[in-house]
């Protein structure tokens, strides 16, 4: 196996990321172009950043704005994508109070199941 400078191994595969990630189930909006924003699923949370699939290419390296539900616009930078999917990483992180937020709310399947008040006498 190969070693790096310092003599520690390498190993493929290994998550580098800075934050654990979470599994959601969001409908946002991401800035697509200078004008533009197109809807996206976000389906996975952490505090440095987010996946989202988008159906659509963005750009690696493009400065975005990514819009949730009941929160001000996150900056964000697109370190991935291909048609499917991208990866963002947030201009700055995100409080875990937000991130446990964002991993409660329910989804467009729970929601749906939602009954008024009115029904429950």
């Amino acid at each position: 196996m190969p070693g790096d400078r310092r003599g520690l191994k390498i190993t493929q595969g290994v998550d580098r990321r800075d934050a654990m990630r979470w599994p959601v189930s969001i409908a946002a909006t991401v800035k697509e172009s200078r004008l533009c924003f197109q809807s996206v699923a976000m389906v996975e949370i952490s505090r440095t950043g987010c996946r989202l699939e988008t159906g659509f290419l963005l750009p690696p390296g493009m400065q975005t704005i990514i819009r949730l539900p009941g929160f001000k616009a996150l900056n964000a930078t697109v370190v991935w994508s291909d048609r499917a999917a991208a990866g963002l990483r947030f201009a700055a992180p995100l409080h875990p109070g937000v991130v446990t937020h964002l991993m409660n709310l329910p989804s467009k399947q729970e929601q749906s199941e939602y009954r008024p008040l009115s029904a429950l006498r």
